[in-house]
């Protein structure tokens, strides 16, 4: 009878365990909320308490939000993707102002630096990071003779999640990595992961808004930084 006892929770274990892995496998829709630093050298410290210091990610296997408050709350920026058509439209809030970049397929979020000459090299290792297995990758960037590493992680399952961004060659998604918005060099560190099933990103489009292209956007935002 013991024996039978022991065997059967042994046996629950073990389902348990592979439910909890399933559900990780097909994860598809959730809530990252990153921690930004700054690698600048030459920012003095009233810059950066300035600068923004958080990012979220909402998303769900048909489109995403990326939002960033910085300054205060003086302006924000949102990153909307839809995975479907590879498209991603990017949205500028300064106070009662509204401008809005509408990419082709493809072409990724304003204003970050493509970093067109990326070559991504993958390693062996792994660690966990706000609850998911993340593999690292090492980036090198030829122009500029940089290095640094990312993680990113595959239990998540997306099409394409990285489309309208400069990792579009890296299959999983980023949980720790480096992006420069115009002259700031800036880190992401996934620091909480929510998973829920009813999750849908907030249509950051509003119906008075500004078109501009990207080089007017890029303009903006490097007069708001000056």
């Amino acid at each position: 009878m013991k024996r039978l006892k022991v065997t059967l929770i042994f046996a629950v274990l073990i389902l348990a365990s592979s439910c909890r892995n399933s559900e990780k496998r097909q994860i598809s829709s959730g809530v990252i909320e990153y921690n930004i630093t700054y690698l600048n050298q030459d920012l003095d410290r009233k810059t950066r308490d300035l600068l923004p210091r958080k990012m979220k990610l909402v998303f769900n296997e048909r489109q995403a939000a990326n939002s960033i408050d910085g300054f205060l709350g003086f302006y924000k920026l949102h990153a909307f993707t839809d995975f479907h058509s590879r498209k991603c439209s990017t949205l500028l809030k300064v106070f009662d102002k509204q401008y809005l970049f509408k990419g082709k397929r493809d072409e990724q979020m304003c204003c970050f630096d493509n970093m067109a000459d990326m070559e991504i090299r993958e390693t062996n290792e792994k660690k966990i990071i706000a609850g998911l297995n993340c593999k690292k990758a090492i980036i090198y960037l030829p122009s500029s003779q940089e290095t640094f590493v990312i993680y990113y992680t595959e239990e998540i399952k997306l099409r394409h999640p990285n489309s309208t961004n400069p990792y579009r060659k890296v299959k999983g998604v980023l949980m720790e990595f480096e992006l420069n918005l115009l002259y700031l060099r800036m880190r992401f560190v996934a620091e909480k992961f929510n998973c829920s099933n009813e999750v849908v990103p907030p249509n950051i489009i509003p119906g008075k808004v500004k078109v501009v292209s990207r080089d007017q956007m890029t303009q903006i935002l490097n007069k708001l930084m000056e």
